[in-house]
């Protein structure tokens, strides 16, 4: 076994994430998610003039009062476009830990949980009470070392001692140069020894390659709906600095939830903290290939065109011509579907003809009496919907969705032009049950229509939905458009008590999906779902079309929508 010092550490630390000890350190940008389960992006703080972040131990008496001191000194610059947050790079990763640990300690900041300690490492945070001060513009440390004499390493305390950080942001905030005299903090050590110790046994044929195909292939792959495969080394390594940039931001793998609620979920994006670990340092490291062997070069990926294995029913819809420009209003398809007995169906798949231009369907149904508007708006998100990323719907055991002799479809359809002529040419999977199920799929969602976002703000929204009898919740699906930047589901019993079910921090409108629950969630009558959502209509969004205009309900992606669908089944007596 390899005994690493902690000079070898050091060292390593430093020529795998090219960070010094200076000031005017170029940094990445980077994604964290807060102790409120809410999302941090340093670029989309750009609009501050100094970010100010203080490493958090809460076994450390330093970082315990240069929070305080910190608090104090955060008074000063309320007017002033300065932001202060506080980073645990420990390893506490429970959030609701380190949100009692603030409590207790009346901690006011933000807390970034930087769970992968990549962040740290980034900012060339080592010690706790040690203060980084980021100008956001260019993304640069101007400032690290200790928040003032008091916390300086080889000086005793003082606790009127002026403060270096208050120096340095005068000093930034003034146009100057900031100054570089100050000592380093004299916090203990952050521990990155257990994480840094496994660096020289990190390969790409044993660790990163198979870390890929479990995470990435599926959509990098020839063919795929990602715009490069990775299927081998060399190309790995060509895009490794985009790979890195995706991972430090969050942007990959897409459509990530709370960390909290991943195996609640069927079919959630994740990747864990350990493989991001090893991913990114082994890219710091070069992305070589010492071993000569590359099983993504040897993988013969040829997937199956249905992910849920053959349909029992095909509908083939009418191919649809899109044009090369111009706003597509929705495309509303009425599809008998020619049944000459009732069927249920277990679960329904969508596969895209032409997902360069196909953003979405959704697929209602409708009886033998015809198209009923009422019963439509009452569905929820119908039998289900396709968005990128989001073409398997499941329904729960011996649960199903009926659709009766001499019914049909009705199918709400979404195109996006892509600068070329395009002819779509979808189809849907209905898989169905041999016998009657037990229980019916029914949906719903908690909305509001009443959507009025000024230019240039942000907006939080609450939508609810009571349950009127007994059930069991499946589904939850978030829906905004380009100006959504999270969402969050919870259960309001009639006692008052709350329960979260699931947070989406980062949300994104081009990966929209629907979560179908592992295990359905009993919800008793008169519980309420309260469905929360943030619009950013900022110049910091990087997805918002224009942050000029004020934002209103409507179907095209530059206006707003705020639904939180769901599915549920109803619970059977005595249950």
């Amino acid at each position: 076994m390899v005994r690493l010092t902690k000079y070898t550490i050091t060292a390593l630390l430093s020529t795998l994430i090219g960070i010094s000890a200076n000031a005017a350190d170029s940094i990445s940008d980077f994604s964290l998610i807060d102790a409120e389960g809410r999302f941090f992006q340093l670029s989309r703080h750009a609009n501050q003039d100094a970010i100010v972040i203080l490493a958090y131990d809460n076994d450390s008496r330093d970082a315990r009062r240069a929070v305080a001191d910190l608090a104090n000194m955060a008074e000063q610059y309320v007017e002033q476009p300065v932001e202060f947050l506080v980073i645990n790079s420990t390893d506490i990763v429970d959030k609701a830990v380190m949100h009692e640990e603030a409590e207790d300690e009346g901690i006011s900041f933000r807390i970034l949980m930087d769970d992968t300690q990549l962040v740290a490492k980034e900012l060339g945070i080592s010690r706790a009470a040690e203060v980084v001060v980021i100008d956001p513009k260019p993304r640069k440390v101007v400032y690290r070392g200790a928040l003032s004499r008091r916390y300086a390493k080889g000086t005793r305390s003082q606790r009127n001692a002026g403060s270096y950080v208050g120096e340095a942001l005068t000093a930034l905030l003034a146009g100057q140069d900031v100054p570089t005299s100050a000592l380093a903090s004299r916090g203990d050590t952050l521990d990155f020894a257990a994480k840094t110790a496994n660096l020289e046994s990190v390969s790409y044929s044993n660790d990163i390659a198979p870390i890929l195909e479990n995470r990435c292939v599926t959509c990098h792959r020839e063919g795929g709906i990602a715009p490069f495969a990775m299927n081998n080394h060399q190309m790995v390594q060509g895009w490794s600095p985009m790979i890195r940039e995706t991972l430090i931001t969050k942007r990959m793998p897409p459509g990530q939830i709370d960390n909290a609620y991943v195996n609640d979920f069927h079919g959630v994006n994740q990747i864990t903290a350990g493989e991001i670990q090893k991913l990114v340092l082994w890219i710091d490291g070069g992305s070589i290939n010492t071993t000569g062997i590359d099983p993504l070069a040897a993988l013969n990926i040829k997937p199956a065109k249905w992910l849920n294995g053959t349909p029992d029913v095909v509908i083939d819809i009418p191919a649809q011509q899109i044009p090369a420009t111009g706003v597509q209003d929705y495309r509303h398809i009425v599809l008998p579907l020619e049944l000459e007995e009732d069927i249920w169906v277990k679960a329904i798949e969508f596969e895209a003809g032409d997902p360069t231009v196909l953003h979405h369907i959704i697929a209602f149904s409708f009886g033998p009496d015809g198209m009923n508007e009422f019963e439509i708006l009452n569905q929820g998100i119908g039998l289900g919907a396709y968005a990128p990323g989001n073409e398997l719907n499941l329904y729960p055991e011996n649960s199903g969705y009926p659709l009766k002799a001499g019914s049909g479809l009705f199918l709400q359809m979404h195109y996006t032009t892509s600068g070329k002529e395009a002819i779509d040419a979808s189809q849907i999977g209905l898989y169905l049950w041999d016998e009657e199920p037990e229980r019916t799929i029914l949906g719903g969602s908690a909305a509001d229509l009443d959507i009025n976002i000024s230019p240039f703000s942000t907006k939080e929204m609450v939508a609810t939905k009571k349950f009127r009898k007994d059930s069991y919740l499946t589904m939850l699906g978030p829906h905004m458009h380009y100006r959504g930047s999270d969402a969050n589901f919870k259960l309001r019993y009639s006692d008052g008590r709350e329960e979260e079910l699931l947070n989406v921090p980062n949300y994104q409108f081009n990966w929209q999906k629907t979560y179908d629950f592992i295990d359905p969630l009993f919800v008793p009558a008169g519980t309420e779902l309260v469905f929360r959502g943030t619009f950013d209509n900022t110049e910091m969004n990087p997805s918002n079309p224009d942050p000029s205009k004020t934002l209103t309900w409507g179907e095209q992606s530059w206006q707003e929508m705020f639904f939180g669908f769901f599915r549920y089944v109803e619970a059977s007596d005595g249950e």
